[in-house]
């Protein structure tokens, strides 16, 4: 019997993170703050993993990074809120963040950025434009 409530709690495991019943803008919200301290480490790998995979499919991790290697400056990166569209369940949400730096010659200051996420096979990625 302990055996057989073992093997259920095994298969029954990896469940319970596959049905998280969360908000959409509260997974993205999560999602979006754990790349934005990803990219402040300057651990481009593992903030390249929030990524489409379309996106993983035509530029690597160091062209990735490139895109991001002003993120030394940055003093400070946070999600202030997270919209998603009006239909059930939602494909698209917009995140928007704040960014701090401190500039060369300039100081400290401040701006905001938009995040694109899609809903792509069970999971939320930040899509990332290739034209800009």
């Amino acid at each position: 019997m302990k055996i057989q409530a073992l093997f259920l709690m095994v298969l029954l495991l990896p469940a319970c993170s596959i049905l998280d019943t969360r908000a959409p803008e509260d997974i993205i919200a999560e999602r979006a703050q754990a790349r934005l301290d990803t990219l402040r480490a300057r651990d481009f790998e593992a903030s390249y993993q929030y990524t489409t995979p379309g996106y993983r499919s035509t530029e690597n991790v160091g062209q990735y990074g490139t895109r991001y290697s002003g993120s030394s400056m940055w003093t400070g990166a946070q999600v202030v809120r997270v919209e998603c569209e009006d239909i059930e369940p939602p494909q698209y949400c917009k995140a928007v963040v704040r960014i701090d730096f401190k500039a060369p010659q300039f100081g400290y200051s401040h701006t905001h950025t938009f995040e694109d996420w899609v809903w792509i096979g069970g999971d939320w990625y930040l899509y990332q434009n290739l034209s800009n």
